[in-house]
């Protein structure tokens, strides 16, 4: 019997994980200043997007720290955040968190290594395709508004719990098509608890707890295979059956490459797992820090129910992906909200090679952070920082920007396959919300609840009153 990706060793192609660097050892090398506290790893954990801005702000565009005694390195600069990712990004492998997600996804984009992980690359890239996903956005459409035929006005809705359930259909359905009806109900209750585990992953070695013969440890392994079986009998009924449709699963088992290469069907389960993980969750996050933070804005609220009168109504265009991305407001509201709240707010690294960064030499085996968070908030490129200023996208002013201050969706062949799925489904959500209701806070803005991904703390109560057109 196959071993499921929870017990699964690492993959023997994976480049090794090199030794980490402990404090003792590091002693000798020459370190960018950081921290010190004995008491760091209780700040890191507590607010860990606020110390590593604090770390910036304290000691500069790069700077070492140590987290379970082992050596960590955060580099911010726009330029050090290009060469991790994209010039030299053969020198580093994934970081802290994702041993522990690769037991949930197995050999995923998100979380493989080479070869395989640019093999997998090469072979999803016609699905994903900005031809391929314009033709989903009438189903997008589609799903929203029989979704949001249950909000009325004067009722309070639950953002984020909406967010994440209304994002959920759309990839289902994109991704599995009927397939997964029966499942839906399973598959989000394990999901939810498998996200839980992974995003409570920031500190090295914690993957090696989940062995531990506890109720808290057990369920993750439960849910992590009980996502795997699900996903590995519906590709296994799809081929079966010899059912060819033109949903995203069906895509996935066409994808070939000229000398007749494919993904297996167990690679294809843990790709399908993959994109549900990363297709619903992120996005759902991004949509309900927009309307909280569009609660501040009443003139962006009204401009954006005007655009949403002339946009959807071309819903039935052939160009109508195009038009959704020519959108100015609404493309500048979902620009700034990635830069404030980029769902993926921190990419661990692992130096497997000395390697130079920024003039910095990073010596093997130590961690390294770059974080949306810290350099999409640098005074330098973004002025007032901290505000919510969607206009400052206009002009092409992300074409301003040097390579690495603003990357929500990674950067290099790490960049997420799926950025222009979330781009177009953020869209469509947020117009046809606009042109239908009004949302109001109930409360302050929420907290940030960071973990893998940067979410809204609590579900987000809101008002819903018609627009004001």
């Amino acid at each position: 019997m196959a071993l499921t990706p929870f017990r699964s060793p690492r993959p023997i192609s994976y480049l090794p994980i090199p030794e980490p660097l402990r404090r003792r050892e590091a002693k000798t090398l020459e370190l960018p200043p950081g921290p010190r506290s004995l008491t760091l790893t209780l700040s890191f954990q507590r607010d860990t997007p606020g110390f590593l801005r604090d770390v910036r702000d304290r000691y500069g565009q790069i700077a070492s720290f140590f987290l379970g005694r082992e050596l960590f390195i955060a580099a911010f600069d726009p330029s050090m955040v290009h060469e991790v990712s994209v010039s030299k990004q053969r020198s580093f492998i994934k970081g802290v968190g994702f041993e522990r997600m690769r037991k949930v996804l197995g050999t995923g984009l998100l979380t493989n290594e080479e070869p395989i992980h640019l093999r997998h690359r090469r072979l999803m890239q016609a699905p994903f395709h900005i031809n391929r996903i314009s033709g989903y956005s009438r189903t997008m459409l589609e799903l929203t508004r029989k979704h949001l035929a249950n909000w009325q006005p004067g009722s309070t809705v639950e953002v984020g719990p909406e967010m994440m359930a209304l994002t959920f259909d759309i990839v289902a359905d994109i991704l599995f098509g009927t397939d997964i009806k029966g499942d839906t109900k399973a598959v989000q209750e394990s999901m939810h608890i498998a996200i839980d585990r992974i995003e409570r992953t920031m500190l090295p070695g914690l993957e090696k707890t989940d062995g531990l013969p506890l109720p808290y440890f057990k369920r993750f392994e439960r849910a992590a295979d009980r996502l795997h079986h699900i996903a590995t009998r519906i590709v296994n009924e799809r081929i079966k059956a010899g059912i060819k449709r033109d949903d995203l699963l069906g895509l996935l088992l066409d994808a070939e490459t000229s000398d007749g290469e494919k993904l297996s069907e167990s690679e294809i389960s843990d790709e399908t797992l993959t994109l549900i993980l990363s297709g619903h969750e992120t996005t759902a996050n991004v949509l309900t820090w927009t309307f909280a933070y569009l609660n501040g804005r009443p003139d962006l609220w009204n401009g954006l129910a005007q655009e949403a009168q002339t946009i959807l109504s071309q819903s039935d265009s052939e160009d109508f992906a195009k038009i959704l991305f020519n959108a100015p407001i609404v493309g500048s509201v979902f620009n700034e909200v990635l830069r404030l709240a980029p769902p993926v707010w921190v990419a661990p690294r692992r130096a497997v090679d000395d390697v130079v960064i920024g003039n910095t030499k990073i010596p093997k085996g130590a961690h390294v952070l770059i974080s949306q968070y810290v350099t999409h908030r640098d005074p330098r490129y973004f002025t007032s920082p901290d505000s919510f200023l969607p206009e400052r996208w206009v002009n092409d002013f992300e074409k301003t920007l040097p390579d690495g201050a603003y990357f929500p969706f990674g950067a290099g062949t790490r960049k997420c396959l799926g950025d222009q799925f979330a781009l177009l489904e953020g869209r469509i959500i947020i117009l046809e919300v606009a042109s239908r209701f009004k949302l109001n806070l109930i409360g302050g803005f929420p907290l940030a609840q960071p973990r893998a991904t940067y979410r809204p703390k609590g579900p987000v109560a809101m008002r819903v009153s018609e627009a004001q057109l």
